[in-house]
C-alpha cells in the first residue's frame, strides 16, 4: 500500500503498530515511535558505542538526528492525505551528556501550524524528565 494513501497521523501510527516500518535512518540511529496523536509524537531512543564522537561522548549529530525526526514527526501528525513537508530550519542546544546504552525519550510537539509553514519543538528526555537536548524546527509543507 502506498504512504500517499495516508494521513499524517494514519501513516505514523502504522510504523508505530508495527504495520510499516521505520525510516532507514532508524538502523542507524536506534529509534522507534512509541506514542502518537495530533500535534504530538514520541520516540525511544537508545545511543550505542558507534554514536560516540572522537572524545567518547555521544556524537552531536546523534541529538541532532532525534530532534529532527520528532519535530518533523510532531508536524507529520497533522498533514492530509498526499501532503509532504520539509524541514527548513533546525536549531538546537545540547544541555547534557548523553550516555551510550541508555534509552531515553525524544518528544515533539506542534507549537502552530499555518497554510504553508509548521512551527515545532522537540526534545531528549531520560526517564525523570530531565532534559538532555531541545530543539525548535519550522517545517514548510509541499502542497502539489
Amino acid at each position: 500500500m502506498s504512504t500517499e494513501q495516508y494521513t499524517g497521523i494514519q501513516y505514523l501510527t502504522a510504523i508505530k503498530n508495527g504495520e510499516l516500518p521505520h525510516a532507514p535512518m532508524a538502523t542507524t540511529i536506534p529509534m522507534r515511535i512509541v506514542e502518537v496523536k495530533t500535534g504530538y509524537v514520541v520516540y525511544e531512543v537508545t545511543p550505542n558505542n558507534t554514536h560516540l564522537n572522537l572524545q567518547g561522548g555521544i556524537h552531536g549529530g546523534f541529538c541532532a538526528t532525534i530532534l529532527d525526526s520528532v519535530t518533523g514527526g510532531a508536524a507529520h501528525t497533522i498533514m492530509d492525505q498526499g501532503v509532504q513537508f520539509v524541514t527548513t530550519e533546525l536549531n538546537i542546544k545540547m544541555i547534557r551528556p548523553m550516555q551510550s546504552g541508555k534509552t531515553y525519550r525524544g518528544i515533539g510537539q506542534l507549537i502552530n501550524a499555518g497554510r504553508t509553514l509548521v512551527i515545532t519543538e522537540g526534545k531528549i528526555v531520560d526517564e525523570n524528565d530531565k532534559i538532555f537536548a531541545y530543539g525548535t524546527a519550522t517545517l514548510m509543507i509541499i502542497h502539489r
